[in-house]
C-alpha cells in the first residue's frame, strides 16, 4: 500500500455560492450566496491554518469566485502563503484586463468549465452566452500567460459533445483538460447519470486521448476507475483513484468541511473548530483511507487501493460515502480476478 499523507496536498474551496450561472448539474446548487459564508478575516486565517499544515496547492472556487469582492486579497494571501493557487470559474467575468491583473497577483492557473459546444454549453450552463464569454475567457488567460484549462462533466445531456470539446479545446491552446466526474448529488439528478459501460467507453476515449495528445495537451481526471483502462496509472505505485479524504479535501462556502467536492458529508466546521482538528478527529476520514472498510462489490475488489470507486458517487445513489460505486462496469467476479491486477490489464 502506498503512502498516504496526514493532510492533503490539494485543497478545494468554494468561496461562496454566489452564481451567475444554474448549471443543470451543480453538484453545491448554487446560485445564491449561502447564509454565514466567510468574512475576510476568517478567509485569511483559513488559508494561514492550511498553509502550515503543508497543502501545498489551493483551489479557489464557487458558485462563481470571482464574484466574491476580496478574491484579489485571497489569492494574494495565498500566494504569499507560498501555496500554488488555481481559480475555478465560468469565465463569464475574464476580460484581457482582468486576466493580466490575476497574473500579477500571482494566480497559476485558470479551471474555465466548458460542458458542450455553443448552445449545448449555454444550455447546460443556464446563461445564454456564456460559450462566447468562456471561449474568450480563454484567450485572455492564455495571452497574460497564465496556465489554462478546461474542465468537463459529461452526462446525458452533453455527453455527444466530449469529441467536440477536446479537439475544440485543443485548437484553442488549452493547456490541460480536465474531465470530471457527473455525481448525482445538488442539482444533478440520477436520471441525467450515464450507465457503467458508458461510462467505460468514456475512459477509453480519455486514456486514448491522453496517448493521442501526449506532449501537446495534458489529461487529467477525476474518475476513480482510470487505472481499468491505462495501464501507465495502474503500474503507478502512488495511483489511488478516489482521492477523498486522502490527497485532497473541500471546503464549502460556510466553512464546513467535507472530504472531497463531490461528498457532501460534513466532518466539521472551521468556524467552531481549526482545520487540524477537523481532519484528525473525523472518523469519515479515517474509513476513507482504510478500503477494507468499503461495502459491497467495491470491498470485495482486488483493486481497492488503486480505484476504491467514486466516493460521491456511492453517495449520491446510496446515501453512504462507503457503498459500491455503481459507475463501475467490472462484474463481480472480474473485479475478484488476481490475473487482473497482476497484469495492470484491467479493462473488460
Amino acid at each position: 500500500m502506498s503512502l498516504i499523507l496526514r493532510y492533503p496536498l490539494h485543497m478545494v474551496w468554494a468561496v461562496t455560492n454566489l452564481c451567475n450561472a444554474h448549471c443543470v448539474h451543480c453538484s453545491s446548487s448554487a446560485g445564491c450566496r449561502l447564509p454565514g459564508e466567510l468574512d475576510t478575516n476568517e478567509a485569511l486565517g483559513l488559508i494561514d491554518q492550511l498553509s502550515e499544515l503543508g497543502i501545498v496547492d489551493l483551489a479557489l472556487s464557487g458558485g462563481e469566485a470571482l464574484l466574491r469582492p476580496d478574491i484579489n486579497e485571497l489569492i494574494s494571501h495565498a500566494v504569499k502563503r507560498n501555496m500554488q493557487v488555481g481559480l475555478g470559474t465560468n469565465g463569464w467575468w475574464i476580460q484581457k484586463e482582468r486576466a493580466h491583473e490575476l497574473k500579477r497577483l500571482g494566480l497559476h492557473r485558470v479551471q474555465i468549465s466548458l460542458d458542450g459546444l455553443g448552445p449545448v454549453h449555454d444550455q447546460v450552463r443556464g446563461l445564454p452566452g456564456l460559450f462566447e464569454k468562456a471561449t474568450a475567457a480563454m484567450h485572455a488567460c492564455r495571452e497574460a500567460g497564465l496556465q489554462t484549462h478546461v474542465c468537463f462533466t459529461p452526462h446525458r445531456d452533453n455527453v455527444h459533445d466530449l469529441e467536440n470539446v477536446i479537439q475544440f479545446a485543443y485548437e484553442q491552446g488549452i493547456h490541460l483538460f480536465n474531465l470530471s466526474q457527473f455525481v448525482p448529488v445538488g442539482r444533478g439528478s440520477q436520471a441525467m447519470d450515464l450507465s457503467a459501460e458508458e461510462w467505460k467507453e468514456i475512459a477509453r476515449l480519455w486514456a486514448n486521448k491522453r496517448r493521442e495528445y501526449a506532449g501537446r495537451m495534458k489529461f487529467t481526471s477525476h474518475l476513480a476507475q482510470m487505472a481499468l483502462v491505462d495501464s501507465s496509472l495502474a503500474r503507478q505505485e502512488a495511483f489511488r483513484g478516489c482521492q477523498a479524504g486522502m490527497g485532497q479535501g473541500y471546503i464549502a462556502p460556510d466553512g464546513t468541511v467535507t472530504p472531497c467536492v463531490m461528498l457532501p458529508v460534513g466532518i466539521g466546521n472551521v468556524k467552531d473548530k481549526p482545520f487540524r482538528e477537523i481532519w484528525d478527529e473525523s472518523s469519515v476520514i479515517s474509513d476513507l483511507r482504510d478500503r477494507s472498510h468499503l461495502e459491497g462489490k467495491c470491498g470485495t475488489c482486488r483493486i481497492r487501493e488503486r480505484c476504491g470507486g467514486c466516493r460521491g458517487v456511492a453517495y449520491g445513489y446510496y446515501q453512504t460515502h462507503m457503498a459500491e460505486d455503481p459507475h463501475c462496469w467490472l462484474p463481480p467476479e472480474a473485479a475478484q480476478a488476481k490475473e487482473h491486477v497482476d497484469s495492470g490489464l484491467f479493462a473488460t
